[in-house]
């Protein structure tokens, strides 16, 4: 065996144009910003008219929503963001009216001079917490002219800023909960990169070969579109990736794709449902994600790429586990994690040997020397969950070419960095497995690695620390109590209980309030309205006037996590629990 050392540095470059922009702009003062502007052609975009899909409200509501995406886009200073008059002038003009088929996209983009278009819906208004909260939800989408097709988009919440005692009309919650859902939808819009690449060459009428790999968001199964001044070509989906390009298969060779064509990815919105005033976002998969065709045609295919010597399957072409779970956590000292945990399936159960498995969080994107994403973490074949901590780990995992190894090659990660306090991640779950092929004349043992399974979203939660009624607090008046805490960074969820029992198991002698919605920096005070126990939980008790010892603690939750932090065993409610703090209650005379 190989053992290689390998550290992973994380790199940042400057951009020089910012700075030179600023020197320009303070050597010409006097006519500087329009003569650069002039020289500079910000990307134009025209934004339609949202749909509301909510229930609440009419055409004022999706109108709203319209005005708050085109505003943001418009503070960033990074479009030239189209007036609303010139936009519904020239749908009159050409006789289009939304929703828009990719024929009007591209009729419409022509007309104004774009190279995309904004649309989206309000999927819904609710109502929430106490005092009174609004939450809205929209879906924003940046349609491609050239196809019709999302190439980047977002689903984002919004809520209204809490106002003890607001006495208003709903009206003026939805339109701040909308504007804040407008900021963080285009605030994500503009932190993610569309992947892009250049067909370098076409392979046999079927394959083409692209310019960009892993590091340019390539992934295996992303459809993209092909472009050629301007307009779509045809489309591939990507097959193979390695660290600098990529492999894909023409899936619609349209007017014939060609060299030095440009190929985009297409963005697949999230998917949004509101079930009895829930709402649940759910991420599309891929097609051909799974890479079904290959598992089907298993040996056969792989005897034939190995006597050719050009198998470069994406990650194995098969999938070991069905579900992957990253819920957040914390120890018995109180110290956050993640728990990552999967459940396999037939091939995982059926693999004769399984070596290990390769745990990938979302910010740790290196690659090996084969092409592969370098894991954060391993198990053994055996242990079907990882614990993920905030102290870097040292440890060496299998790296393997696409096709396999006769030899398992180790390198060591000395560290991989732990989860950071606050922040959010995705993890991905791979099996390194040895598989037996029959071949002419023998046999033939291969070292494998599997296709990537993807987790849901974990936020990383430093249990919230506690504050009033301090710790120990005694003559506590039970009809009026205002529970306090610090806000935990990467948290806008809490929920408080209070019990008799320090374990909080027995559910029976324990209040749970409603849940609290707080978007407040970490640190900062955050408390509930003012609340009985005595008439919440004593009463039914039976221990209305006597001194009780009561003890509380508050759960923290980020409400994007999916499926959440771990359950409780006793409430099944996730959330991440603080230290419990205790006090005693007034003893309160007999009534005459």
């Amino acid at each position: 065996m190989k053992t290689r050392m390998r550290r992973t540095w994380a790199t940042r470059t400057a951009f020089l144009g910012v700075a030179s922009m600023l020197i320009v702009g303070l050597l010409f003062p006097l006519g500087a910003a329009r003569a650069y502007a002039q020289l500079v052609q910000l990307p134009r975009i025209a934004v339609l008219d949202f749909e509301n899909k909510s229930g609440y409200g009419g055409a004022s509501i999706a109108r709203a929503a319209t005005d708050a995406v085109a505003g943001e886009y418009q503070k960033s200073g990074k479009y030239e963001v189209l007036a609303r008059g010139e936009v519904e002038q020239q749908l009159k003009d050409l006789d289009l009216a939304p929703p828009l088929d990719k024929t009007g996209f591209l009729r419409l983009g022509r007309a104004l001079q774009t190279e995309s278009i904004i649309t989206g819906e309000v999927n819904a208004v609710t109502f929430v917490g106490s005092p009174k909260q609004a939450q809205v939800v929209i879906t924003v989408r940046v349609i491609d002219i050239a196809s019709g097709e999302p190439i980047n988009g977002a689903v984002a919440t919004g809520y209204s800023n809490r106002r003890p005692g607001y006495t208003g009309d709903d009206d003026t919650l939805v339109q701040e909960a909308i504007r804040n859902a407008a900021f963080e939808a285009v605030r994500t819009i503009q932190n993610y990169t569309i992947p892009e690449a250049t067909i370098l060459t076409t392979r046999a009428g079927t394959e083409v070969l692209l310019n960009r790999g892993i590091r340019g968001g390539l992934q295996p199964g992303m459809e993209m579109i092909v472009v050629r001044r301007g307009e779509e070509v045809g489309r591939i989906r990507i097959t193979q990736v390695s660290d600098s390009d990529a492999v894909g298969e023409i899936i619609d060779f349209g007017r014939g794709i060609q060299s030095e064509d440009r190929a985009r990815a297409v963005y697949r919105v999230p998917t949004v449902q509101v079930r009895a005033g829930k709402v649940k976002t759910e991420q599309p998969r891929r097609p051909g994600e799974g890479n079904k065709l290959l598992r089907a045609l298993g040996p056969i295919l792989i005897i034939g790429l190995i006597a050719f010597g050009v198998a470069r399957a994406s990650s194995g072409g098969n999938t070991p586990v069905q579900t992957v779970l990253a819920e957040a956590g914390a120890d018995g000292n109180f110290e956050p994690y993640v728990r990552v945990s999967w459940k396999t399936t037939l091939f995982a159960k059926s693999a004769s040997d399984t070596i290990q498995w390769q745990i990938y969080r979302s910010d740790f994107i290196g690659t090996d020397g084969n092409g592969n994403l370098i894991p954060v973490g391993v198990t053994p074949g055996n242990q079907n969950f990882f614990i993920d901590t905030t102290v870097p780990r040292t440890f060496s995992y299998a790296s393997l070419p696409r096709e396999g190894s006769e030899d398992l090659e180790l390198e060591e990660i000395d560290p991989a960095p732990g989860v950071a306090v606050g922040r959010s991640y995705t993890y991905q779950v791979a099996l390194v497995y040895r598989e037996r092929i029959e071949v002419e004349g023998g046999a033939i043992v291969l070292f494998k690695l599997s296709d990537r399974v993807r987790s849901g979203q974990a936020t990383v939660l430093l249990p919230v620390q506690l504050n009033t009624p301090f710790q120990r607090s005694e003559d506590v008046d039970p009809k009026d109590v205002r529970f306090s805490w610090l806000a935990a960074e990467g948290a806008n969820a809490y929920r408080v209980e209070v019990s008799t029992d320090p374990t909080f198991r027995d559910r029976n002698r324990t209040f749970v309030s409603n849940e609290i919605l707080s978007t407040a920096a970490g640190g900062t005070p955050v408390s509930t309205e003012r609340i009985n126990l005595e008439t919440a939980l004593l009463n039914r008790l039976g221990l209305v006037g006597q001194r009780v010892t009561l003890y509380w603690r508050v759960g923290a939750r980020n409400l994007s996590d999916d499926p959440g932090p771990i359950a409780d065993p006793h409430s099944k409610l996730r959330y991440v629990w603080s230290r419990p703090f205790e006090f005693t209650t007034q003893e309160l005379p007999p009534s005459p």
